[in-house]
């Protein structure tokens, strides 16, 4: 007979402990429960020690108290789920928070934000320490429109260019639509963390999303036409063009070396310079070594390091679809060239293909855009002056299509010509591009600069005949006067250096391929070279366009009224014929 004096189940069956939630504290509703099955427990339990062993109502009670338990159970696991339930009934109900931008933080516990394109004067919530909001924060606001809570950075938003810098630190930004924000100029306030950075004119910033603050440096102001790091070229590295540079040197180097002598004979230095000429002929390279050059003596004068830097612009970059566009990079070029001076170095804007941007105006009712731009930059040059030690050059192959307003005394005052090498200039420029490093012949252990020399004299001497193998062309002219050109008329720094290239790697692969240990450059290398060179640029244009053409090549193309291509070993061909058999 077991003890009347409990009515446990069996272990197997009823746990030894309560089973059921414990956590319902703070819940008037999980309390009560919890009190009634304890109670209703508990009076099975006094029930079961009165009653007799031999009863077999004590059996039905002890399954009573294990439903009571399971009941327990199972109404803490639905009271949990409820309170799931309503929790999320009560985040998908509530009303959206807004998210603003934090403009600043006032006294008595209020913020002003800016939500939309509007602005608010808001309650902050107490909870929230003012010292840890600032200026350019996103914030989260509820219905009320009251700050409750301070969110991560937002790493997006629109980017304009910085205009101006406002004596107290604002920023100016202009019109920009080439960055996508097609916005006017305003004027906007710093965030924390830009307050810390230093900002200049031509920065671009990143806007929070209401374009109310700047919050942060994207880019520094170098434009994207400046080169940063010019190479070390120097004039001795521009192979036949000593004419040109001795141009150079009188016209801008010794103004601004001697600035006193000058002034004492009162004369103002150029402020520009034209550099026409053939393509190929060096002009670039021209203007590299001119602000490296004199960067580098205006340093030794002034017992100061100067550093050049150069501006290379290529006309049509400056195009842009959007009105006045234009006009804007134009002007930026400038301020930034002023800018780069007062910072103690010597800018040069060197403008390439300056006749697709700086071409003739015309009078027509159609828009042309170079109506606006030629103003614009001859504003800019009547504002240059010549003492700030801004250099400006212009390089072009067709001189004749500039607007006479540019090329006119005040603005450019020096036209200087670039002119194709001769047979002396040829030898400089292969003389600079074939270092004696280079192996230069089939048959040489050690280096010999007099071979190098011989070889490359006797290639020249060859290229610069007037023979038949040379032939390149004839012009036929309207008086029936008939000229041939030569390869020598055709040639350019850019073509010998192409040259050179070539007999390199003809040299180069023969030696991979052979068991020589030095196989070298040799003349019948540079010859096969020019020679391919001239049949891959076998190209003419039709009769209709070929002074253009000519006039381009800086040759003869006064009358012209037909081009023939000579091709060696070959009776003579008209090329217009040829063209329509094809």
């Amino acid at each position: 007979m077991s003890d009347h004096g409990s009515l446990s189940p069996p272990e197997h069956q009823i746990p030894s402990d309560h089973s059921g939630p414990h956590e319902f504290s703070g819940n008037a509703e999980k309390d009560r429960m919890e009190t009634l099955f304890r109670s209703m427990i508990d009076a099975v339990d006094r029930i079961g020690k009165k009653l007799d062993d031999q009863d077999g109502v004590r059996k039905d009670l002890f399954g009573f108290k294990k439903n009571l338990y399971e009941a327990e159970v199972e109404w803490g696991r639905l009271l949990s789920e409820q309170e799931k339930m309503n929790e999320v009934i009560e985040k998908v109900t509530s009303p959206a928070f807004r998210i603003g931008t934090l403009i600043e933080v006032m006294e008595d516990g209020f913020v002003w934000v800016s939500v939309g394109g509007g602005d608010y004067h808001a309650a902050l919530d107490p909870r929230i320490d003012p010292s840890s909001c600032h200026p350019g924060m996103r914030v989260r606001l509820n219905e009320a429109m009251s700050l409750v809570g301070v969110l991560d950075a937002d790493m997006h938003g629109p980017v304009t260019r910085v205009e101006k810098i406002l004596p107290d630190g604002r920023l100016e930004i202009g019109q920009d639509r080439s960055m996508g924000t097609g916005m006017g100029s305003m004027v906007l306030g710093r965030g924390e963390k830009l307050l810390k950075e230093t900002v200049a004119p031509g920065d671009s910033v990143r806007l929070d999303p209401s374009s109310r603050l700047a919050l942060e440096k994207v880019s520094s102001q170098d434009s994207p036409y400046l080169i940063k790091e010019v190479a070390d070229v120097s004039w001795s590295d521009v192979g036949g063009q000593k004419e040109a540079l001795l141009e150079i040197q009188k016209a801008i180097l010794n103004p601004v070396l001697h600035p006193d002598l000058f002034q004492k004979y009162h004369f103002k230095s150029p402020k520009g310079f034209l550099l026409y000429g053939p393509p190929g002929c060096g002009k670039t390279l021209i203007g590299k070594a001119t602000a490296n050059y004199i960067a580098g003596e205006m340093s030794k004068k002034e017992g100061r390091e100067i550093k050049g830097t150069f501006f290379h612009v290529k006309g049509p970059e400056i195009f842009n679809m959007w009105l006045g566009e234009s006009e804007r990079i134009v002007r930026e070029l400038f301020a930034q060239g002023r800018e780069s001076r007062s910072r103690g170095e010597f800018p040069v804007l060197f403008i390439d293909e300056a006749e697709a941007i700086l071409g003739t105006r015309k009078s027509s009712r159609a828009f042309n855009i170079h109506n606006t731009i030629v103003p614009m930059f001859c504003a800019e040059m009547d504002g240059l002056a010549s003492q700030a030690g801004f250099m400006v050059i212009l390089a072009t192959n067709r001189p004749e299509i500039i607007d006479p307003a540019i090329l006119r005394p005040g603005r450019i005052d020096r036209k200087i010509r670039v002119l194709r090498p001769d047979r002396d200039a040829a030898f400089e420029i292969l003389s600079l591009a074939i270092p004696p490093s280079i192996p230069t012949a089939n048959d040489l252990k050690v280096l010999d600069e007099a071979e190098r020399e011989r070889m490359l004299s006797a290639f020249l001497d060859r290229v610069y005949a007037q023979s038949q193998e040379n032939a390149v062309m004839d012009l036929f002219f309207r008086s029936g006067r008939r000229e041939t050109l030569y390869r020598k008329s055709f040639l350019s720094g850019a073509i010998l250096v192409s040259v050179f290239d070539r007999a390199k790697e003809k040299a180069l692969l023969r030696e991979l391929s052979s068991s020589e240990e030095v196989a070298g450059i040799r003349e019948e290398d540079l010859w096969d070279a020019i020679t391919k060179e001239f049949e891959e640029g076998d190209i003419l244009p039709d009769s209709d366009v070929a002074r253009d053409w000519l006039n381009l090549l800086d040759l003869p193309s006064r009358d012209v009224v037909d081009i023939r291509r000579i091709h060696p070993g070959e009776k003579e061909r008209s090329f217009l014929a040829r063209r329509q058999i094809e």
